[in-house]
């Protein structure tokens, strides 16, 4: 396991590799919240379901806007070190 993990990881690349742990974490956890509401929806009132799926819409939109900034600041300095 620790050579599949070596060569998935080294020393060129490990910030790229925690920006995209990061990123699967974060989708793992909007993927909960998902399936909760999805599970309780049909026992949540109304009003507290209409929210739920405000906030995921909300938590969505800001998670993909995030994930892409942090990866394309990822890239630009990747690509900077490259250049010198």
């Amino acid at each position: 396991m620790w050579n599949w993990i070596s060569s998935k990881v080294n020393r060129g690349n490990w910030r790229r590799r925690l920006v995209e742990l990061f990123i699967l974490v974060a989708h793992l956890l909007l993927l909960k919240w998902i399936l909760y509401v999805l599970s309780e929806g049909g026992v949540l009132r109304t009003e507290v379901l209409v929210g739920h799926f405000a906030g995921l819409a909300a938590s969505g939109a800001l998670l993909i806007r995030f994930c892409a900034w942090l990866y394309h600041r990822q890239y630009v300095r990747e690509q900077g070190e490259l250049s010198r």
